[in-house]
C-alpha cells in the first residue's frame, strides 16, 4: 500500500511541478498570446500532430515566430512527460510488485471519459463546419493563450493516468511472469477487500491466479 501510495504522491508531485513550471515560461515570456490569429482551421485536439502543424503555421503567419517556437516546445514537452512517466510507472509497477495504484475499474472509467471527451470535440468541430459557422480569425479557438491553457494541464492529467495504468500493469506482469503463489494469493485477497469479491479487480486477479503455470 506505501508503495502504491508513495506512486501516487510522486507522480501527482511531478505533473503539478510540470504544471507550473511550463505556465511560468509559457506565459511570462510568451508575447501576444491572447490575440486571435488568422488563417487557422480549428483542430480537434493538440495530441494530433497535424494541429500542431496548423498552430506553428498559424503563428508563424501571424508574424510571432517567437510564440511558434513556444508552443513547438510545449507540444513537445508535454508528449514527453506522457512517454516518461507512462514508461517510469510500468517500470516500478514491474520491479516494486505493490498494490494497484488505480485500479482496472477506475482505468477503464478513465480511458472512457477521455476517449469520449475527445470524441465530442471531435463532433463539435464537424458540427461547426457543417453549419459554416465562423471560429477562425476572431474566434476563441485562435486565441494561442486558450492553446497553451489546455494544453499543460490536459498533458499532466493525460501524463498522470498513463503513469498510474502502466503501473498497475506492469505489477500485473511481473505477477503473471513469477507465477509465486504467495503473491498470486495476496493478489487476489487484496482485490477482493478492496474492492469487493464481485469486483472487476477481484475476477481478474483469481483468473490470473488460476492461469499460473505448474511450478516443478
Amino acid at each position: 500500500m506505501s508503495q502504491g501510495f508513495s506512486f501516487r504522491v510522486g507522480t501527482a508531485l511531478i505533473v503539478g511541478a510540470y504544471a507550473a513550471i511550463m505556465s511560468v515560461l509559457v506565459f511570462g515570456v510568451g508575447r501576444d498570446l491572447w490575440q486571435a490569429v488568422g488563417h487557422y482551421e480549428p483542430q480537434v485536439s493538440w495530441l494530433m500532430s497535424e494541429t500542431t502543424v496548423a498552430r506553428v503555421a498559424a503563428l508563424k503567419m501571424a508574424r510571432h515566430p517567437g510564440a511558434a517556437a513556444l508552443y513547438a516546445l510545449t507540444a513537445s514537452l508535454s508528449w514527453a512527460l506522457i512517454g516518461a512517466l507512462t514508461a517510469g510507472g510500468f517500470a516500478w509497477g514491474v520491479v516494486h510488485k505493490g498494490a494497484a495504484a488505480l485500479g482496472v475499474a477506475k482505468a477503464l472509467n478513465y480511458l472512457t471519459a477521455i476517449a469520449a471527451l475527445y470524441a465530442l470535440a471531435g463532433l463539435t468541430s464537424a458540427a461547426l463546419h457543417a453549419l459554416r459557422l465562423p471560429m477562425q480569425d476572431d474566434g476563441l479557438q485562435s486565441i494561442p493563450g486558450l492553446w497553451f491553457a489546455t494544453m499543460i494541464p490536459s498533458a499532466a492529467i493525460l501524463a498522470r493516468i498513463g503513469a498510474l495504468i502502466a503501473h498497475d500493469a506492469g505489477v500485473l506482469v511481473a505477477v503473471c511472469l513469477e507465477a509465486e503463489p504467495e503473491r498470486l494469493a495476496r493478489l487476489v485477497a487484496e482485490a477482493e477487500a478492496s474492492h469487493g469479491p464481485d469486483s472487476m479487480e477481484a475476477r481478474l486477479a483469481r483468473l490470473i491466479a488460476r492461469r499460473r503455470p505448474a511450478v516443478s
